[in-house]
């Protein structure tokens, strides 16, 4: 009988919290912190221009941002909690479980709304016709792999599907395009290759953001005892955030961004950009709105990823939010 994806959960997150001996205390310090140590992917794509950004405009502030790269949220976490990391971005079923073995971390604001949808080969148009077939996964528990059991577990019940775990998007794409798996949990920019002319026509079976509404993609997740230290640090981290979210709200602004950042040519761009804006990825105000963590939570428990009993006020922390918000104002 194989464990439930809480099971797995609940020891690796014991694992990595005893092994971490958990936060230390708050030591006395200035409130601003001289460097920041900042989680930034090694294969960004546009869901994490405003992140580079935040980067960037910190750094032109006087803060030395040193970026570091993890492939996996267990690594991610195990660093946080062991104070070698200060902010990371994280999927939130996975901070969500860390919490409630006794992480000392908390989200700060949204990251972005869910972008993954579910693709399969042409020949898959239906949840049905995925039984005992292959799809690619980034691990066993993010919210776009609980989203995907969830949908096939609602819509097609009585299919058996055989995840297997391929981390980064880039890599999962290319399982798909070679037919090595008959699906893929995919972002946005991964969908534009699928989607090139000439190519084979791939089948879109769920946009998991519209199916499953309020959930999350993932969120910005801080050290507590980074934010004891230097809550000025926090206020400025998520108004650098913030402003940049705003920023690439004009299409021609992200579209610079992606040129740049991504090395596209402008017609391509443009489009991503186009895309993305339409899909409302990023919300103008750092998200976080009313019940949005609470919905997270139960989701997380409807899919095995939790156990009942976690609160919102225990996973949350929305002073750092509150305070840049009422400085620049709502939108």
């Amino acid at each position: 009988m194989r464990p439930s994806a809480a099971a797995v959960l609940a020891l690796v997150w014991a694992l990595v919290v005893a092994g971490c001996g958990g936060a230390s205390d708050p030591q006395p310090g200035q409130s601003r912190a001289q460097t920041i140590r900042l989680e930034i992917p090694a294969e960004p794509d546009v869901s994490d221009v405003p992140r580079l950004m935040a980067r960037d405009a910190l750094q032109q502030a006087g803060y030395k941002v040193d970026g570091t790269a993890y492939r996996d949220n267990v690594i991610a976490v195990q660093a946080l909690v062991n104070d070698q990391l200060d902010i990371a971005v994280i999927s939130l079923p996975g901070a969500l479980a860390a919490m409630q073995q006794g992480a000392a971390i908390t989200v700060i604001m949204e990251a972005g709304k869910h972008t993954r949808r579910l693709v399969t080969v042409p020949e898959i148009t239906r949840c049905s016709d995925l039984h005992r077939k292959q799809v690619a996964v980034p691990n066993i528990v993010s919210a776009q792999t609980l989203a995907f059991r969830r949908f096939i577990a609602t819509q097609c019940p009585g299919t058996e599907v055989e995840t297997v775990v391929i981390s980064g998007a880039d890599n999962r794409l290319a399982a798909l395009l070679s037919r090595r798996t008959d699906g893929a949990l995919l972002d946005l920019m991964a969908m534009f290759e699928v989607q090139r002319p000439g190519k084979a026509h791939f089948n879109v079976l769920s946009a998991f953001g519209t199916d499953v509404p309020g959930l999350a993609g993932a969120a910005v997740v801080a050290s507590r005892s980074f934010l004891e230290r230097h809550p000025d640090t926090a206020r400025d981290v998520v108004r650098a955030w913030v402003q940049a979210i705003r920023t690439v709200q004009d299409p021609g602004e992200l579209t610079r961004h992606i040129e740049r950042r991504f090395a596209l040519e402008p017609g391509r761009a443009a489009a991503l950009a186009t895309t993305y804006l339409a899909e409302k990825v990023w919300d103008l105000n750092g998200g976080l709105a009313e019940g949005f963590m609470q919905r997270n939570i139960e989701f997380a428990v409807e899919m095995g990823a939790l156990k009942p009993g976690l609160s919102p006020d225990a996973t949350a922390d929305t002073r750092y939010l509150t305070a840049v918000l009422a400085e620049i104002g709502r939108k």
